[in-house]
């Protein structure tokens, strides 16, 4: 946790950090070499740490001029007089809509002589960067972030705001890691997107995210989709629980058929079942929904495998989920219920 005397323990929003890139990227401009030669270097290291991820030659002795939302974009970085880089800057949001395509012909045509280098900062985490990479724009992520950050402590740079800063980007980095050495039952959300992360690399297909609920949200995490009758069956994390999940988006069935169908799969998996480990049990509630739980697996995080000190075993859980995938692969493939297929409303 970060001490109370941390300027970004309490300057905790988008706007904070946007201040900071700016302010460091500021002593990157040439003019301020002698004003402060050792904050010259570093943001000059700063600069040249985006652009080499964007795959641009570095910055020396050129004019850098910062623009705080023109054209409505968080950060604006003239390099010179030939490129300038665009930074959507982000914490824990995410992004929305064409935003990021609007941005990129904004500046292009409020600079239309020069190179345009849409850059994507995030130093919280999100399940994927498709639509950022579709855009165009290079990812500056916390690790990007951290690497420049403490090249720059390790050059033996010395100033107050950007020690609490990087204690802060640190202090995040933990959190995120903290599902390896943290007791199973006791992550924060942010260990539980370190391991959906770590999960994501072993099983591309993952996607994650924070599940709003009325008796309480929780961080999800779902993959594995196929067909059963019409109706999408796959896995669902649900923090230290984890579901067999079926929905119907397309389709309003009454009431009688979402359960006659929620019954009848859960009896497919209870078959599909009996020649795996993977124990399944049904849920306490049984909805019967648009999307509704046809199954828990186990007994609580019983899924989440332990070594003997008590922490996670990654490899073996992995191992358990790809049995579970497989065991649900068996029940798409089952002898499907005739009469609930007829009973279907066309």
């Amino acid at each position: 946790m970060l001490e109370e005397t941390n300027l970004f323990r309490w300057a905790t929003s988008e706007l904070s950090q946007d201040a900071f890139i700016c302010w460091l990227l500021s002593w990157a401009d040439r003019r301020n070499a002698v004003k402060n030669p050792d904050a010259h270097r570093a943001g000059l290291a700063f600069l040249n740490s985006i652009l080499q991820q964007s795959g641009q030659p570095p910055a020396s002795t050129e004019t850098i001029v910062i623009h705080k939302q023109l054209e409505a974009v968080d950060i604006v970085v003239e390099v010179g007089g030939d490129r300038v880089i665009l930074i959507e800057d982000k914490t824990d949001t995410t992004e929305h809509g064409d935003q990021l395509e609007r941005y990129k012909v904004a500046v292009g045509a409020h600079f239309p002589n020069r190179t345009v280098i849409p850059v994507f900062c995030k130093t919280g985490d999100q399940s994927g960067y498709q639509k950022a990479r579709a855009a165009g724009y290079v990812l500056f992520l916390r690790r990007n972030l951290l690497s420049a950050l403490r090249d720059i402590k390790m050059a033996n740079f010395r100033n107050d705001i950007f020690d609490d800063f990087l204690a802060m980007i640190e202090s995040r980095e933990a959190a995120t890691e903290s599902y390896l050495h943290t007791e199973i039952g006791k992550w924060s959300h942010f260990a539980w997107q370190g391991f959906f992360l770590n999960l994501q690399e072993a099983l591309p297909e993952v996607e994650w995210g924070y599940v709003p609920h009325a008796r309480g949200g929780f961080m999800g995490a779902w993959w594995h989709f196929g067909e059963w009758l019409g109706w999408q069956t796959y896995l669902q994390i649900e923090e230290n629980v984890l579901v067999m999940k079926m929905g119907c988006w397309d389709t309003n069935h009454p009431s009688s058929v979402r359960a006659e169908v929620r019954d009848r799969w859960f009896e497919e998996l209870r078959a599909a079942s009996k020649a795996s480990s993977v124990e399944i049990r049904q849920p306490p509630r049984r909805g019967n929904g648009t999307t509704m739980t046809a199954a828990h697996i186990g007994s609580g995080n019983g899924w989440l495998k332990r070594r003997e000190n008590g922490r996670l075993d990654f490899e073996a859980t992995v191992a358990f989920l790809r049995e579970a995938m497989i065991m649900l692969d068996k029940a798409r493939a089952g002898n499907a219920s005739t009469e609930v297929a007829t009973s279907q409303p066309s």
